[in-house]
């Protein structure tokens, strides 16, 4: 084996601090480690590296040699190396806390040391600008904003545990019309986030082509059958939920007509319905859209948001169902 250059060596060496866990790991495992990452060495160089590097850098690797084989690990509330720089710092800072809700609780210990390498480097004086970022920086969604529904912590952890194991639960859910819990074997299939609500998109198991979904925060409790794989398995959740969320009416897009006001329509030469839409003004002050749009209940409560500011022209039958609609307001408030 040839001779490696001393900075190979260095690189080895910031490797294996990047290697080791809180979990003890002998010097076999870190050196099936290296030779995964392609370091061509031997066991004993490993072993070499592994006598020094404690003594260099202790608050980064700790040897347990009470008996032999010796194990290595990364000490209690250690910074783990990382070489991490403040760009680096404050783009992990910032995707963390908009992903956190939704990653698993498992996958989040490995990670914690970096969190506590970012912000240890975000605390140095030279990244002050850095740190001073996510004081500059906020999301607001549109819409009048409700509270998110309250979700059992432990039935959230076990659906994520289900779901990263693609296995089947046993459920407690009760629906909003029934007073009680009912039992239900249930093949989940993937989450999704929908503002102020999580839904739990899955089959049941005495109908699995069907897919349903269901609010987390009217699940009792979850238990999870650790010998049974889900059937939806390898599939993707966007490919199962298409518009299932979006209270889908019809298979086919609608060509809709749509006359604005100014003031209201806008935001439309901005933020288009789509690439295809079209938009002109009128001689009369307005705003005329045209565009091909899914037929769901969304674009009702979209169109239903702007009031009197916004007349349905096309298609007749949408036309139609906001003259009832007008007229049934028009019913209450006389």
């Amino acid at each position: 084996m040839k001779k490696v250059s001393s900075t190979e060596a260095i690189r080895r060496g910031f490797s294996i601090l990047g290697t080791v866990s809180r979990t003890p790991m002998s010097s076999r495992d870190i050196f099936q480690r290296l030779h995964d990452k392609g370091f061509n060495v031997s066991v004993r160089t490993v072993e070499r590296d592994l006598s020094r590097l404690p003594d260099i850098f202790p608050f980064l690797i700790e040897v347990d040699d009470r008996s032999k084989p010796f194990t290595y690990r990364q000490p209690i509330n250690a910074r783990k190396y990382s070489a991490m720089n403040p760009t680096e710092a404050i783009c992990l800072e910032l995707a963390f806390s908009f992903l956190n809700p939704i990653l698993p609780k498992k996958t989040l210990n490995p990670i914690n040391p970096y969190l506590k390498e970012a912000d240890a480097v975000l605390n140095e004086q030279h990244a002050k600008k850095y740190k001073n970022w996510k004081d500059k920086v906020l999301t607001v969604n549109e819409g009048l904003q409700l509270q998110s529904a309250n979700v059992n912590q432990r039935v959230i952890n076990n659906i994520h545990e289900a779901l990263w194991d693609e296995k089947v639960v046993i459920a407690k859910y009760q629906s909003r019309t029934k007073k009680f819990a009912d039992s239900y074997k249930i093949h989940p299939a993937g989450l999704v986030y929908r503002g102020r609500i999580i839904y739990l998109i899955c089959s049941f198991d005495e109908n699995h082509e069907k897919i349903i979904y269901l609010p987390l925060q009217r699940f009792k409790s979850v238990e999870i059958l650790h010998e049974e794989k889900s059937i939806h398995q390898g599939k993707k959740v966007s490919s199962l939920v298409k518009d299932l969320l979006g209270f889908k009416l019809n298979s086919k897009k609608l060509k809709v007509k749509l006359k604005f006001s100014k003031m209201a329509g806008a935001h439309l030469f901005e933020t288009p319905l789509s690439k295809n839409q079209s938009i002109k003004e009128t001689k009369d002050g307005f705003f005329v859209v045209e565009d091909e749009v899914v037929d769901n209940m969304e674009l009702r409560y979209w169109i239903r948001a702007f009031g009197d500011e916004v007349e349905v022209i096309l298609p007749k039958t949408l036309r139609d169902e906001f003259a009832k609609l007008s007229k049934r307001l028009r019913k209450k408030y006389d």
